[in-house]
């Protein structure tokens, strides 16, 4: 796994909010989409290359960042971007701080001439198609598989589905007492999961707008959590409105068995316990998560890696699943990444930003992760498959989905008159008889039979380099990292140089102070925890 931090000031300096990929990767070639805390959406192609290092003949790969087109259509910071899943419409939606969601279309035609020279001219030519109004912030968005809806949600607390080409909405929901900021939407088509400032996340039936489940809290047994003795009795799983960040971005794997949510906080005594929870596909009935994923910090970001991979052989595999998933977790400072398969993470990273972490994603063919941060610069992680697995070429068909919908159960004496009257239909069906009528008494003896008919009833069923005055600050601004650079700088190199890992006392968490200099590694194998502990399995 190699880190690339390319010098390129993305957004004139300010703060980076999202990135994403698009869904189609060609010639190894990348597409990329950024927002800031500026106005503008930015699209950008990378791709890498060999190169060899002056005056020798080693070779390594470098990093090429093009610069292909600024979209204009905003008027206040642009909290998310996101690229649909359809490949053959090349769609890319935004939303900002002013409650306007853009969908934005790549035209044939040819590229307009721009009126800012301070910009390079741009290469696509990205046309405004349809637009969607919340009343205040976009926090999320989400594409259902087919790239023909989108669901999205705000500070006003809606929750709506739009059809893409038709902008006919199907959906809208009200009654989140706090409003949503984190939501996805199930690979199967069938369900909507979404995480709220009101410490729930809620299931939603994607269709019909049907609230399915809504978790908040649990009943967890009696067991030991990073050193902490948990009692059993119930649990509130969430983060409150303290947690500072964009959002809350929860995550179905690509297989649809498992849900991965971030932003948990578990009061034990006088201490929390931070992590991400990961909840089964079959179990999602029970309103109880399957398992912890412990970490040093909360955490507010999940994305998976569309990929599934094959079964390692001779290994654990603590979630049962006949194939491997991957996924990352974002904190503010901290990325990890694990699997379906091993307790602990099989990767992580840190120390490669001075200020806050905002957004990942991952690309198409599973080679690249993109990281963005407050300081204005992207990190990339250039991954090699052949060291995580082997990839599954067929999917298994899943298993059917539970029911979430229970039918409503009739009344004792509605159920006694069903019985009584199916009983009697049944009755009637075998007591049909063929039978001779009475002929007239001045008739001669008839020689033909009649049949009794017997009624029965049956119940129914290059690039900017200047930096242009900074638009006026939405809601989601308050988030945003106030200390400068130089000073996180000299804290970090006041604190980290040959530092041991220490452990607090009071929680007994493993507490490792960040090194001076990037950390990206892979753990392969399990040997001393690196801020996060084994994963916790939770009986039901």
């Amino acid at each position: 796994m190699e880190h690339y931090l390319p010098q390129i000031y993305w957004h004139d300096r300010t703060g980076l909010l999202s990135t994403d990929f698009h869904p189609v990767v060609k010639d190894g070639r990348y597409k990329i989409a950024t927002s800031s805390v500026q106005k503008e959406v930015r699209i950008w192609e990378y791709f890498f290359f060999k190169a060899k290092k002056p005056g020798t003949n080693i070779e390594f790969e470098e990093l090429q960042v093009n610069f292909i087109a600024n979209l204009v259509q905003h008027n206040n910071s642009v909290n998310i971007v996101r690229f649909s899943p359809a490949e053959t419409d090349t769609l890319l939606a935004s939303g900002d701080s002013e409650g306007r969601l853009v969908i934005w279309r790549l035209n044939d035609q040819s590229v307009a001439q721009m009126t800012d020279e301070e910009l390079p001219p741009n290469k696509e030519n990205w046309v405004r198609y349809r637009l969607i109004s919340h009343e205040q912030d976009v926090t999320s968005i989400a594409w259902n598989p087919e790239g023909k809806l989108l669901a999205s949600v705000g500070r006003d607390g809606h929750l709506m589905v739009h059809e893409v080409h038709s902008g006919k909405r199907t959906v809208c929901i009200r009654n989140f007492r706090q409003f949503p900021n984190g939501i996805t939407w199930d690979p199967r088509g069938k369900y909507l999961a979404i995480l709220s400032m009101d410490r729930k996340m809620d299931i939603v039936d994607c269709n019909k707008g049907t609230k399915l489940k809504s978790i908040a809290m649990a009943d967890l047994p009696a067991r030991s959590i990073c050193g902490l003795f948990a009692e059993a009795k119930p649990y509130r799983l969430w983060h409150d409105d303290q947690l500072a960040g964009f959002q809350r971005g929860v995550a179905f794997s690509p297989c649809g068995e498992l849900i991965v949510a971030p932003a948990v906080q578990m009061e034990i005594g006088t201490q929390d316990i931070y992590g991400t929870f990961v909840f089964k596909r079959s179990e999602i009935d029970k309103e109880k998560p399957f398992c912890l994923l412990p970490t040093a910090k909360a955490t507010f970001l999940v994305r998976m890696c569309p990929l599934i991979f094959e079964l390692r052989d001779s290994e654990e595999n603590y979630t049962g699943l006949p194939h491997r998933v991957m996924w990352l977790v974002l904190s503010k400072e901290q990325m990890y990444i694990y699997d379906s398969q091993h307790r602990h993470p099989i990767g992580y990273i840190d120390n490669i930003h001075y200020n806050n972490l905002t957004d990942a994603a991952w690309s198409a063919d599973g080679k690249t992760i993109i990281i963005s941060s407050l300081e204005g610069y992207n990190s990339f992680l250039k991954l090699y498959l052949e060291q995580w697995g082997n990839v599954l070429v067929e999917r298994p068909e899943p298993p059917p989905s539970p029911q979430l919908i229970k039918t409503r159960k009739k009344r004792a004496k509605v159920v006694a008159q069903d019985a009584e009257e199916n009983a009697a239909g049944e009755e009637a069906k075998e007591n049909v008889q063929i039978t001779m009528t009475a002929p007239p008494t001045d008739a001669p003896t008839p020689t033909k039979l009649a049949k009794v008919k017997v009624n029965v009833s049956t119940p129914s069923s290059k690039l900017p380099t200047s930096t242009p005055t900074t638009p006026k600050a939405g809601p989601m601004d308050k988030f945003v990292k106030k200390e400068t650079l130089s000073e996180k700088s000299d804290d970090s190199q006041k604190n980290a140089v040959n530092q041991p890992i220490q452990k607090n006392d009071a929680s007994d968490v493993i507490a490792i102070n960040p090194p001076p200099k990037p950390t990206v590694s892979m753990i392969a194998t399990r040997k001393e925890p690196r801020k996060s502990v084994d994963v916790i399995t939770i009986p039901h």
